[in-house]
């Protein structure tokens, strides 16, 4: 198929990446001109705008950090909207169910909500899982990309409403969020009784009430430099999005007003750019 990737950080690099090397036809966008270098030399092509992206695609994926920065490169001047034609938009970013929606509209219902569920270095190996809603017919046309992104088994289509699949992954995020921050809060208790590091690794690795998504960042938990890709500043803004739609809802998380303060104070104390396991470092500080 021929495809585009609009927005090259760690996640839409990844997911174009993946993409190439599964024989499809690759053009790319980035604010920044050159951060797709690599994938240029391996055969992509750079588009000047989003829309001249879509424009020569038959699908375009955008991968962005948030509800402002999609809703601008979609609906934009030179946005992906205008661009579009009779191609089908794909999202894969963590964004608000509202702002879905609104990007829905702008496409005229030619949209899908694909949130990701893994790490960049997840989806390049296609070990990542894909959360998937929209238009029914738009989902199997894209079933070409969607062979080289995930097996069966890591793809899940949850139906014609998109908001479903953003309502999901938010969801899932702030169970990330919440238990990263209780974990890092059992580990730095741990080492200040005086346990040693190995033993704290060999017994939460194997704990079950450890889910597999937290030993993941156990190990940088407990003695890390945090050089991860998701950083502390997107951890706090995706349990604000969770916060909001629960409480437009009628639905209050105090539990979750108390970890999104924690990810935003550990962005204000430096660690904005690290990984979401930095959270460990107010324990440490007593903060």
């Amino acid at each position: 198929m021929r495809l585009a990737v609009v927005g090259m950080g760690n996640m839409g690099h990844a997911l174009a990446e993946r993409l190439l090397g599964g024989g499809h036809e690759i053009t790319v966008w980035n604010r920044t001109p050159h951060k797709a270098d690599d994938l240029v030399a391996k055969g992509a092509r750079e588009a000047a705008t989003p829309s001249a992206a879509a424009a020569q695609a038959e699908a375009t994926f955008t991968s962005l950090t948030d509800d402002d920065a999609v809703l601008a490169v979609v609906t934009g001047v030179d946005g992906v909207a205008a661009g579009l034609g009779d191609g089908i938009f794909v999202d894969a970013s963590t964004v608000s169910p509202q702002a879905t929606k609104e990007l829905a509209d702008a496409v005229a219902g030619r949209m899908l909500a694909s949130p990701i569920l893994g790490a960049p270095a997840a989806v390049s190996s296609g070990e990542a899982g894909y959360l998937i809603a929209g238009p029914r017919d738009l989902f199997d046309r894209l079933a070409p990309a969607y062979d080289v992104l995930a097996g069966e088994g890591r793809r899940r289509y949850l139906g014609d409403d998109a908001t479903v699949a953003t309502t999901f992954k938010l969801l899932s995020n702030y169970l990330l969020m919440s238990g990263i921050a209780t974990l890092a809060e059992v580990v730095a208790t741990a080492q200040a009784v005086g346990l040693a590091d190995d033993v704290i690794r060999e017994y939460f690795s194997q704990l079950p009430l450890v889910a597999p998504a937290l030993r993941n960042r156990l190990d940088d938990i407990v003695a890390g430099s945090h050089g991860g890709w998701f950083s502390t500043t997107l951890g706090a803004k995706d349990v604000r999005l969770t916060e909001d739609l629960a409480r437009l809802h009628g639905v209050q998380l105090p539990l979750a007003e108390a970890v999104r303060r924690r990810y935003e104070e550990a962005a204000a104390r430096g660690w904005a750019d690290a990984d979401i396991a930095a959270v460990v470092e107010l324990v440490r500080q007593g903060a």
